[in-house]
């Protein structure tokens, strides 16, 4: 009797063991977060996302797993990538940039989607509006503070009546902030002069076509043509030519300045809206966002030995906005 009783026991204890088990894996999420390339912005994002999700319960190795995959700048790995994310079938999946959001909803009607640092997802057609974009899909618009950037420039330049725009015209976020810059910059009196540059090999000749043309040259967040930074920077150096960036992480590479979101604090926005997707709410009725709206203590970022090079010297005013001077 004794002996049943112990192998009684024993079977007792591997039967909770199991349940405990099962329970522990059923509460464990799973979430795919994927980005076409690695920069200091969207590695920021991805730690962002990591934060929100930990300020909502949701703990790397605790209760939740995480599946991260660069893409190396590769659009057929990144639709790869996408392949193999859909078929594993996370509980969220989680883009970072604007194409690998769009080769994360393509071929995906089931897996709720909240992507990151997308400059314009309507334009881009992940979403259809802002407020309750219906569907599968939700998350957070990194678009530039437009008007911010500007006035900025204004301040450095008094006298900016023409501003370059160099750009690749088959990205989405370019095209929409070439929108943005104009009709902003339509209301400042400063007019926008277009110079596409469909690929690497193409931005040095658009950057020189400006040089003379314009005041300055503003510097999207292009992947295409800020991969060309160094050689925009050069010709600005050597014409007198001021040149600007679209994102303040671009400022050390020799831009004159920039004024911008905290991608941290985008990364911890698109977290949280996870988050709200693993509690079981519809991805369809979360607003998707426009950080800079939300995250408005924005960075101001100067080179003050690049601005002394494209014959600029930055005044006492201007230095005093500035949230962080590269000497």
């Amino acid at each position: 009797m004794k002996k049943n009783f112990l192998v009684k026991g024993v079977v007792t204890l591997v039967a909770s063991g199991l349940i405990a088990g099962a329970a522990l894996a059923a509460d464990m999420k799973r979430i795919a977060i994927s980005t076409i390339v690695e920069v200091p912005a969207l590695l920021d994002t991805k730690n962002g996302i990591i934060e929100g999700l930990a300020e909502r319960g949701y703990v790397v190795g605790k209760n939740l797993e995480v599946d991260y995959q660069n893409a190396n700048g590769k659009m057929d790995t990144q639709l790869a990538i996408a392949k193999k994310f859909i078929g594993d079938k996370p509980d969220v999946l989680v883009p970072i940039t604007t194409p690998t959001s769009q080769a994360m909803i393509a071929g995906n009607k089931d897996i709720p989607v909240v992507f990151a640092t997308v400059t314009d997802p309507v334009k881009a057609k992940l979403i259809k509006q802002y407020i309750k974009p219906g569907g599968n899909v939700t998350g957070v618009s990194d678009a530039a503070p437009i008007v911010n950037q500007l006035q900025l420039f204004k301040k450095i330049i008094p006298n900016l009546k023409k501003i370059g725009f160099i750009y690749n015209p088959g990205l989405d976020n370019a095209l929409a902030t070439l929108g943005w810059i104009k009709e902003e910059g339509a209301k400042m009196g400063i007019v926008v002069v277009e110079s596409p540059s469909p690929t690497v090999n193409e931005v040095l000749i658009a950057t020189k076509k400006l040089v003379g043309k314009v005041d300055a040259i503003y510097v999207p967040n292009d992947t295409t043509v800020i991969s060309g930074i160094a050689a925009i920077v050069k010709i600005g150096q050597d014409t007198d030519t001021p040149v600007f960036t679209g994102e303040t992480g671009h400022v050390a590479s020799g831009s004159i300045g920039s004024v911008g979101i905290d991608y941290v604090g985008v990364g911890v926005i698109a977290g949280h809206m996870v988050a709200d997707v693993l509690d079981g709410k519809n991805p369809g009725d979360i607003d998707a966002v426009i950080a800079y709206k939300v995250l408005t203590d924005f960075k101001i970022v100067l080179n003050k030995a690049s601005a002394a090079k494209m014959g600029i010297t930055l005044s006492d005013e201007v230095l005093a906005m500035a949230t962080e001077i590269i000497e």
